[in-house]
């Protein structure tokens, strides 16, 4: 039997849309869809119409893709807009051999829920730390044990109302159902991080278009997130500032010569555009643009230093700094200038998987990797799709997502359209 699930993005400047599918052991990507977004400004919607035509524009090009007709979605929502209030559920285990099941795992996580909370939040998920069995500590997965007192110390995810609700509103508006959210964080290291970094300590940075979402992950848990209101545009509206050129001139001369310290220019070229009048050239030279890098991205590595340490995460990051997101991943020279400020080991992490290996596709691919792991789905049309012909990777006993080889040339050329 097979499970579909869908993955909506969200982003302040793209929506992007995942068809996934687990079916024993192997993770199938089936569609993906993106288009650009208006309607988003720092990770909040503030325009529902614009939001729900980059929705509908994604979720049609993921469809065309997977011959499939998307009716649900899971979506995500930024780290630094939801608080994790840790809470603690019990129950009896009341079966007479004192097994304890899937549904007593079910009742204790339920039992969490009972607490308040302010008027102006709800709760949107639960994320179990550990389960306790007759006082037995550090238990992952209780189901089969046998005892009479299960306990869980889980996290509860509450988010603001208004932000919950236009989410709502957006997807209802683009004709789809709303299968649950998710905690953006959560979903992007379910891509991005493995076992052992979430295990030792690791700080995943997700440098976002206008936002920063900074998230700290121990002994397998989320521990720590915070959203700082700077990121990858604020870099190129500084070029088209200072330089006085277009935005787009700015991003392209931002993704092509771009660089994250003025050490490393080499020469001080000189490029050519045009006016925005329209009127002749312009010269830019390289060096000029390189200053322009280097203060606003120096800028935005001590603000996400400033928080880690203000909330004393630096010193307990064993596993060190993963960097993601559109913003900062493609300047040349980041890691290394990256590392010079953590002063811990940093890595830049992208989803290892045919067709989305693109930072910008981090979160969209983690949603759909985290809701497979909860074993949850969404409703979807299928027609008439050969499965063996999909991009597939193989998955083992715990999730841990392999590629696998043999894509067929037609998903090769389609996916080639995405870089």
């Amino acid at each position: 039997m097979s499970n579909i699930v869908v993955s909506l993005d969200i982003g302040s400047s793209k929506v992007c849309v995942l068809i996934a599918e687990l079916n024993k052991k192997q993770f199938n990507i089936l569609g993906v869809g993106t288009s650009e977004c208006k309607g988003v400004k720092k990770g909040i919607i503030v325009d529902i119409d614009s939001t729900v035509d980059a929705i509908k524009n994604a979720v049609k090009q993921a469809e065309q893709m997977s011959n499939r007709e998307i009716k649900s979605v899971y979506v995500n929502i930024c780290g630094g807009y939801a608080n994790l209030y840790r809470n603690k559920g019990v129950i009896a285990v009341t079966r007479e051999d004192r097994e304890i099941t899937a549904e007593d795992v079910k009742r204790v996580m339920q039992a969490a829920k009972v607490v308040a909370v302010p008027a102006d939040k709800e709760i949107i998920d639960i994320i179990p730390e550990q389960f306790i069995v007759d006082g037995y500590e550090e238990i992952r997965d209780p189901i089969g044990m046998v005892g009479v007192r299960l306990e869980v110390d889980a996290n509860l995810v509450v988010a603001s109302c208004t932000s919950v609700q236009n989410i709502r509103r957006s997807i209802q508006k683009a004709g789809l159902t709303l299968d649950g959210i998710v905690l953006e964080p959560l979903g992007t290291a379910a891509a991005i991080l493995n076992e052992d970094e979430m295990e030792l300590g690791v700080a995943l940075v997700d440098v976002g278009a206008e936002t920063t979402d900074i998230s700290v992950f121990k002994k397998g848990s989320l521990v720590f997130t915070k959203v700082i209101p700077v990121g990858g545009n604020h870099i190129t509206n500084d070029i088209s500032i200072i330089s006085k050129i277009s935005s787009s001139d700015a991003e392209k001369i931002k993704k092509q010569y771009g660089v994250a310290s003025v050490k490393l220019v080499k020469n001080d070229d000189i490029i050519k555009i045009n006016n925005i009048a329209g009127k002749g050239e312009k010269e830019i030279h390289l060096s000029d643009v390189a200053q322009i890098m280097d203060a606003r991205i120096s800028e935005i590595l001590f603000l996400i230093r400033k928080q880690l340490e203000e909330n004393n995460m630096l010193a307990s990051l064993s596993a060190g700094v993963v960097i993601t997101g559109g913003g900062l991943f493609n300047i040349k020279g980041i890691q290394d200038v990256a590392q010079s400020y953590f002063d811990v080991p940093v890595r830049l992490g992208y989803p290892n998987y045919i067709g989305v290996a693109n930072p910008t596709y981090a979160a969209a691919t983690g949603i759909a990797i985290y809701s497979l792991k909860q074993k949850r789905t969404s409703s979807i049309s299928s027609k008439s799709v050969n499965v063996s012909d999909e991009a597939a990777v193989e998955i083992d006993d715990e999730y841990s997502l392999e590629a696998k080889p043999g894509i067929i040339e037609k998903i090769k050329e389609f996916f080639a359209d995405f870089f």
